[in-house]
C-alpha cells in the first residue's frame, strides 16, 4: 500500500460510527454492564470478546435497541441517540445478525432477504426485480443459489449467509454479528471473511462477537474484551496476542502452549486391534498409554465418533479385538464398559448427557451412585461434598448444587458433564467434542483439567473436529477417513493444515498401525 492509499485509509478508519460512552445496565439489581465505554470506527472490524454472561450481548441488544442503557449515552456518528427499537436501528443503519437466525423457513432466499422490502409495481411485487436484487447479493459471497428455492430447503450454514445478506440488503453503515460462523465450513468461512474485509473497504463498521479466537485474530483490527461486566482492554489486533486476551477474559494466567512429553507416558491402557463394523469403519487399530491424551481427529462423516461408541460399549464391532489394561473385553454395554474402567462423556450433552430437569447434584453423581450410597441409601453429605468439589474446581456459576442443571449455561453444563465421569475416576476417559459450544474460559477450564488428569496417568481418548484443540490439547492425533485411519502425527509436529490435509484423504504421513502412538 502506498503513501496516499494508507493516508486514506487511516481517514477513512478515523471516524467513529457508533459508541458506548459510561454505559451501564442493570436488570433489578443486578448490574450487567458497569461504566462501558466502546467505540466502533468507520471501515473497522472490531472484536466483542468475554466468556458467557460477561455482557457482549447487552452490548449487542442496546446497539440495536432491544435494551436501553440505565445510564450513559450512546453516540451515532457522534451524536448522542435513544435507539427506541430494532425498526429504528435499521433507520439509523445499524444491522444486527444473532447466532439464532430468524428466517421464515416457508419464503423464498429472495423474499426473506427482503421481507418487507420487496421492489414493487403498481402495488404489486416486481418477482424479476426481486430475484435479481437477491442473486446480486449473494453473488458478493460466491454463491449462486436459487434464489426462489425455500429456506427450509437450505443448510444450516446457507441460511447463515442468507440471514448477512439480510442484513447487507438494508444498506446499513454497521453491522453488528454475533457468532457468525458457528454453523459455517471453513471454506465458508473465508467467504464470509472476504465479504466483510470488502464491507470495510466500503467504511462500514462490523463489531464482530465470536468465540472463536483464531478468526478474531484473522479478520478484527481491534479487540474489546469484556469480564464480568467491565471493559477490561481495548487494543489494536497486532498489539495484543491470544494468550493475552484469554488471560484478561477469565482473569488468570494462560498456560499457553503446555509440553507434553511422550518419553513419560506408562503402560498401555487401550489397544485397539483390526477392529471394524460393516458399513461403518474397518481396520482400525491403535494403542492409548497412561498419561496420553490421544486426539481422534476428522471431518463430518468420517465415522470418527462410530469408533469410540464401539469401544465403550454402544454398538458392536463385527471383527476385531478391544484390550483394556491388558485384559481382552466385548463390552456388550455402556454399564459394563463403566465397570471395567471406561468414562464416556458424549457429544450431546442435552440429550444424552446430563438430565435438564434434574438438581446439578443429581447429575454429578448419576454415574458413580454406588460411591455415595450407605447401606442402600443415597448418602446427601458425600453427594453434597462431591457437588461443591466440583463447583470450585471448575468454577462453575451456580446458585448451588440444587439448582436445575437446565438452567445453567452451556459452558457449565459442560463442565459438570465431564465432572459427572470425572468422579468416578476412569482408567481410560472417552471425550467427544469437550469444548463444543461453551466459551473460551470454559474451554480453558476443560482442557487445563484433562492435562491435569492425564499428567495423573489417566488415559484419555479425545474425539474433536476442532483441529486447533487437538494441537494444542492432544499428545498424538489420529486422523479418521471414511473409516479407516488415514494417518498420525506427534501434536507437538501437528498443523491446522496437515490434518485438514489427512483429514480430506490427501497424501499424508506414513501410519503403521501395529506401531504404539508413543513412538510415532
Amino acid at each position: 500500500m502506498d503513501s496516499r492509499q494508507l493516508k486514506d485509509s487511516n481517514a477513512v478508519r478515523s471516524k467513529s460510527l457508533l459508541s458506548l460512552h459510561g454505559v451501564q445496565k442493570s436488570f433489578g439489581s443486578n448490574a450487567v454492564l458497569k461504566d462501558i465505554d466502546f467505540a466502533l470506527n468507520q471501515g473497522e472490524i472490531h472484536a466483542l470478546v468475554g466468556e458467557n454472561g460477561a455482557g457482549k450481548s447487552t452490548c449487542l441488544s442496546l446497539l440495536y435497541g432491544l435494551h436501553t442503557p440505565s445510564s450513559g449515552d450512546i453516540r451515532r456518528d457522534g451524536e448522542t441517540v435513544r435507539i427506541l427499537g430494532p425498526s429504528h436501528a435499521q433507520d439509523l443503519g445499524i444491522s444486527c445478525v444473532f447466532q439464532e437466525l430468524s428466517l421464515a423457513g416457508s419464503l423464498s432466499i429472495a423474499e426473506n432477504i427482503f421481507a418487507g422490502r420487496a421492489p414493487s409495481r403498481f402495488g404489486v411485487v416486481d418477482w424479476k426485480a426481486l430475484r435479481r436484487r437477491a442473486e446480486a447479493l449473494l453473488a458478493e459471497f460466491d454463491l449462486a443459489l436459487d434464489v426462489t428455492a425455500p429456506v427450509d430447503s437450505l443448510p444450516i450454514s446457507t441460511r447463515q449467509i442468507v440471514e448477512i445478506a439480510k442484513a447487507l440488503s438494508l444498506d446499513s453503515k454497521v453491522l453488528l454479528l454475533d457468532e457468525p460462523t458457528s454453523a459455517l465450513t471453513p471454506d465458508e468461512v473465508e467467504a464470509l471473511f472476504k465479504v466483510l474485509r470488502k464491507l470495510t473497504a466500503r467504511g462500514i463498521g462490523i463489531v464482530y462477537v465470536s468465540h472463536h479466537m483464531s478468526e478474531i485474530f484473522a479478520i478484527a483490527d481491534r479487540i474489546s474484551v469484556l469480564r464480568d461486566g467491565h471493559m477490561i482492554s481495548c487494543n489494536a489486533t497486532q498489539d495484543t496476542s491470544q494468550t493475552q486476551v484469554v488471560a484478561e477474559m477469565i482473569g488468570s494466567a494462560h498456560p499457553g502452549d503446555v509440553e507434553r512429553s511422550i518419553d513419560k507416558l506408562g503402560d498401555v491402557v487401550l489397544a485397539v486391534n483390526n477392529l471394524s463394523q460393516d458399513g461403518h469403519f474397518s481396520d482400525i487399530s491403535f494403542q492409548v498409554r497412561k498419561g496420553e491424551i490421544l486426539g481422534l481427529a476428522g471431518l463430518l462423516g468420517s465415522r470418527r465418533s462410530e469408533i469410540v461408541r464401539c469401544i465403550a460399549g454402544l454398538t458392536q464391532s463385527d471383527t476385531g479385538s478391544v484390550t483394556l489394561n491388558g485384559q481382552k473385553i466385548a463390552f456388550a454395554s455402556l454399564r459394563a464398559a463403566m465397570r471395567a474402567g471406561v468414562g464416556f462423556v458424549p457429544e450431546e450433552r442435552k440429550t444424552e448427557g446430563l438430565f435438564l430437569d434434574d438438581p446439578l447434584s443429581a447429575n454429578l453423581v448419576s454415574s458413580s451412585m454406588e460411591k455415595h450410597t450407605s447401606f442402600g441409601l443415597l448418602n446427601a453429605k458425600s453427594i453434597r461434598a462431591a457437588s461443591d468439589s466440583a463447583i470450585a474446581s471448575f468454577s462453575v456459576k451456580t446458585r448451588g448444587p440444587e439448582e436445575k442443571i437446565g438452567a445453567l449455561s452451556g459452558g457449565n453444563q459442560q463442565k459438570i458433564m465431564l465432572a459427572k465421569w470425572l468422579e468416578r475416576s476412569p482408567d481410560l476417559l472417552i471425550i467427544e467434542e469437550p469444548t463444543k459450544g461453551v466459551d473460551v474460559g470454559a474451554k480453558f477450564q476443560i482442557h487445563t483439567e484433562l492435562m491435569r488428569r492425564a499428567a495423573a496417568g489417566m488415559a484419555i481418548l479425545v474425539v474433536s473436529s476442532d483441529f486447533p484443540e487437538l494441537v494444542s490439547l492432544a499428545t498424538n492425533i489420529l486422523v479418521i477417513h471414511e473409516g479407516r485411519i488415514s494417518g498420525s502425527v506427534a501434536a507437538r509436529d501437528a498443523t491446522d493444515d496437515l490434518l485438514l490435509q489427512m483429514a480430506a484423504g490427501l497424501p499424508s504421513p506414513t501410519f503403521d498401525q501395529t506401531q504404539s502412538n508413543a513412538e510415532l
